[in-house]
């Protein structure tokens, strides 16, 4: 059992928890230091993003310490309590450094584990380890090796980690073994590895810096040791400024809150674009970031939405789709509508604060005309038939299904698209492409109980909730509640989340099955979409649904502040019960929890 403290100003809430816990902190460069009580992954260690993400740091602990009975979230640094020692950890942001500091000399192991991240090879990995004044030098160098390659002692890159501390050290240089059982858990081989003890450290505080530079790494491990306390601080202003509190909060929602706010920004990335998640989706997935747009603009962060909702815009492909994320081949049918969606959040955001012409100029917003434009002309060109609009297999959130056809969330999107496109040509063209969508949709779906899925195909599920998010005009208030009356019944967990299949279908899966995908969306919850169907529930009638909207929140709220990662947002849980699974911190999750927050507490 651990104590978990979140601790933030004068904000302190704190609970024991018998959970698999772990704590994950990013440098806002792409990079992660994520360690975990117990049952290991091979993602835990440290990370750093260079282009890609290379794995340094298998572990580093105080030999012989007891377990941690204590995990303290400060927002800027993290302090673990082992026995009569605290750790403290620390990434500086836009740095590739881990600060380590323990509050008495100890003796610390360092286990290495050199690679790229989703790069398993286990041969050709080379060590190498010397002093050089004040620092220890560590260079890693992966060669090909013909038991696993095609070629043999061909060098492919090479990297450096340089420690920089006060105190002894003492080379180690073995290899051992490690079991993962996190990653047996959830069905993703490999589930053991080797990996190599390097040395101890006999100190109280320690900066790891990581380059492909061996020079650039001693510069800026200098550098942060030098300035520890001077970058603290400057991390520490930096948290007070971002996460303001909203007055009507209090208690475990606001501290909820406060880790939403901190988990989505820490996964944006240099001020470019936010990751989907750590630590395994770290890449700009075109639909994820669509989706977590609108919680940058509710903290007022618009000129970041704004690059992200044009680097999106520019990228519409010529049958007017996007591709999931850059360097794939595979396209989304649906994050041309999300990115729509959250252009008109923008404008009707800037708008009600009266600052549209501060941070929208007009030839911006044509150009937001342009791209939708661009979209719905080759959707309707490519991919439209009687009005509605079809998809190819896999091209939904729900990919691991084919679910190809005319499926209810896309007609939604097609429908919000029309719909702003009107908005802001007031031509005519797009009321009557949107009437006559509408006119289809409520024909063919519409069945007086509620909306299919996809045409002709009337399995329960979840989407539903996000054709009333994306486009509440489809139904009136009336049939939409009749619509949620009868699903709800159907998908509901009792614990506060909801299936993705109608759980007394033959494909519904309890329990979360892991890489292996069976349960990932004919059963599993997730989080995204239990935020966001408790947000379409609170505007549609709150006192109607208030058991079903506390539950969510509830349910939401204990998820991040004590499971998983904590003070993030997992990806999903098991319908079963409560838990946290999938992804560790999940960007559309936290983004559609800031969202529900600011929903409840305007």
């Amino acid at each position: 059992m651990v104590k978990i403290v979140h601790s933030l100003n004068n904000h302190k809430i704190e609970s024991k928890s018998t959970k698999d816990n772990r704590f994950l902190i990013t440098n806002k460069k792409g990079g992660y230091f994520c360690l975990a009580n117990k049952n290991k992954s091979r993602y835990d260690g440290l990370f750093f993003f260079d282009e890609k993400m290379h794995k340094v740091i298998e572990s580093l602990h105080i030999i012989d310490s007891t377990k941690a009975s204590k995990v303290i979230n400060k927002f800027y640094e993290i302090k673990r309590e082992c026995g009569s020692v605290t750790e403290t950890f620390f990434m500086p942001h836009h740095y590739d450094s881990l600060v380590y500091e323990i509050t008495k000399p100890s003796t610390i192991e360092i286990v290495l584990d050199a690679r790229e991240s989703y790069d398993q090879r286990q041969w050709g990995r080379f060590y190498s380890i010397w002093q050089e004044g004040d620092k220890i030098i560590v260079k890693f160098v992966k060669k090909t090796d013909a038991r696993e390659d095609s070629s043999d002692a061909k060098e492919e890159y090479s990297l450096f980690s340089v420690l920089k501390f006060e105190g002894m050290f003492k080379k180690v240089e073995e290899w051992e073994k490690i079991h993962y059982e996190f990653d047996k858990k959830r069905n993703s081989m490999p589930y053991e590895r080797y990996v190599f003890s390097a040395l101890t450290l006999k100190t109280d505080k320690v900066v790891l810096s990581f380059s492909k530079n061996k020079e650039k790494a001693k510069k800026e491990a200098d550098y942060v040791f030098r300035n520890i306390e001077r970058l603290k601080k400057k991390q520490r202003d930096y948290y007070e400024s971002l996460l303001k509190t909203k007055n009507k909060l209090k208690g475990d929602s606001l501290i909820a809150y406060l880790c939403a706010l901190n988990s989505l920004d820490s996964l944006v990335v240099n001020d470019k674009g936010i990751f989907a998640g750590l630590p395994w989706f770290f890449q700009f997935w075109t639909r994820d970031e669509a989706v977590s747009l609108k919680a940058l603009i509710l903290q007022g962060n618009f000129n970041l939405a704004k690059n992200i909702l044009f680097r999106h815009l520019k990228s519409v492909l010529h049958d007017g789709k996007l591709i999931i994320k850059p360097d794939s081949l595979l396209r989304s049918a649906d994050s041309a509508g999300w990115i729509s969606k959250r252009a008109e959040d923008l404008i009707y955001i800037l708008k009600s604060k009266k600052i549209l012409k501060n941070n929208l100029t007009k030839k911006e917003i044509k150009k937001i005309e342009e791209r939708i434009g661009h979209s719905l002309d080759f959707m309707i060109k490519y991919h439209t038939r009687e009005h509605l609009v079809f998809n190819n297999a896999k091209e939904t959130w729900m990919d691991s299904l084919q679910r190809d056809g005319f499926r209810i969330e896309i007609q939604a999107m097609q429908l919000s698209m029309y719909k702003l496109m009107y908005e802001l040509t007031n031509n005519r063209i797009y009321q009557e492409l949107e009437s006559d969508l509408k006119k289809e949709v409520r024909k063919k779906f519409w069945n007086k109980k509620y909306l299919a899925d996809g045409l002709d195909d009337f399995t329960i599920r979840p989407n539903i909730f996000i054709a009333a998010y994306i486009y509440p005009e489809l139904l009136a208030k009336k049939e939409w509640i009749i619509c949620f009356d009868n699903i709800l019944k159907h998908l509901w967990n009792n614990w506060g989340g909801l299936s993705t299949i109608d759980k007394k279908s033959l494909l519904f899966r309890p329990e979360h099955t892991g890489e292996n995908n069976e349960s990932y969306h004919n059963g599993d919850s997730w989080f995204w979409i239990n935020n966001l169907a408790a947000i379409v529930l609170y505007r549609l009638d709150k006192k109607r649904y208030k058991k079903y909207i506390d539950k969510i929140l509830e349910a939401s709220t204990k998820e991040i502040l004590w499971q998983g990662a904590i003070g993030h947002h997992s990806e999903l849980s098991s319908s079963k019960e409560l838990r946290s699974e999938g992804c560790l911190a999940q960007a559309w999750s936290a983004a559609m929890y800031i969202e529900l927050i600011n929903e409840i507490y305007k």
